[in-house]
């Protein structure tokens, strides 16, 4: 379920409340998908259809339309791992406002 959205320039970025994701960024021109999981992993997926990227959005659980849509595309996982310290306190806060 998405907690926060930020459209600009091309790029949609989403706070997720999810067992597993934290983060998204869509590129809407080049169609490439990051996604931040909790432990810090980051994986880029390329190619993304929109549409894909809409069920993958809107869904109430990520991590599902992530197993049954997503991973079909070509798969890149980053170097390093995100400091996800500063994402679980914009998660958190967002939490405690609702």
């Amino acid at each position: 379920m998405i907690l926060n959205k930020h459209e600009e320039n091309g790029s949609i970025e989403n706070l997720y409340l999810s067992s597993n994701i934290l983060a998204s960024k869509y590129n809407t021109i080049n169609k490439k998908l990051a996604i931040i999981f909790k432990g810090g992993r980051q994986y880029l997926y390329h190619d993304v259809k929109r549409e894909d990227y809409n069920v993958f959005e809107s869904a109430e659980s990520q991590g599902k339309i992530l197993n049954s849509l997503i991973k079909k595309y070509k798969t890149e996982k980053m170097e390093g791992e995100v400091d996800v310290t500063i994402i679980h306190q914009q998660i958190n806060n967002i939490k405690n406002s609702l």
